[in-house]
């Protein structure tokens, strides 16, 4: 399956407006169709249907594929603490979305862009896969001639100082390390995360 490029306010009309991630701007609040919602929002939902949501928001929020978010889910799975926690942890730390969350982009699927097209470096040495997972004191940059793209400048003035705790930037330098590993109270996305981790569990999902 190809990844969507379209305009993302149209999947959050769907999903919820409520849960849209902070750089869509969405202009209506119903969901798109002469209906305005259907199945996905209106109406009585069965179990299914609110975990088949949750599994969407958090998918969509990430731009991760079906196949790759699966491979999340079960590792998380392994992992000692609450399966969901571990979960958003793992997407969390991937590094497009720290890249994201250190202000040089505006919106992840920028962040992305950044890593694909070798603006970014991870301990000094050029990266170009956003699924890239951190660790504790690693240090994700902006290569050196990639500093003055303005997309970037622009994107560290808007951002000012709202920096995650687990993370210490350097905007002028456009540098960042990750200090410490998030908690569920550090990251803040709308979702229901147990929900996720139900609708994997009834489909057996494992490594």
């Amino acid at each position: 399956m190809a990844r969507y490029t379209g305009p993302e306010q149209k999947i959050w009309r769907r999903l919820g407006v409520e849960s849209a991630p902070p750089w869509v701007r969405v202009k209506r609040e119903t969901p798109p169709g002469q209906h305005g919602g259907g199945r996905m929002r209106g109406g009585k939902q069965s179990e299914h249907a609110k975990q088949l949501i949750e599994k969407q928001k958090l998918r969509r929020y990430y731009g991760v594929l079906e196949k790759q978010f699966r491979r999340y889910v079960a590792a998380a799975s392994r992992q000692q603490g609450v399966t969901g926690h571990n979960l958003i942890r793992l997407l969390e730390l991937r590094l497009d979305a720290l890249v994201y969350r250190m202000g040089f982009a505006q919106t992840l699927r920028g962040a992305r862009q950044l890593v694909n097209h070798g603006h970014i470096e991870v301990n000094g040495k050029r990266c170009d896969i956003p699924s890239r997972g951190i660790v504790l004191k690693d240090r994700i940059s902006v290569q050196e001639k990639s500093r003055p793209m303005q997309a970037i400048r622009v994107a560290i003035e808007q951002r000012g100082n709202v920096i995650p705790p687990y993370l210490a930037v350097d905007p002028a330098r456009m540098v960042g390390e990750l200090i410490a590993i998030p908690e569920r109270s550090d990251i803040e996305i709308q979702v229901n995360e147990r929900l996720v981790v139900e609708y994997y569990a009834r489909r057996n999902v494992r490594a």
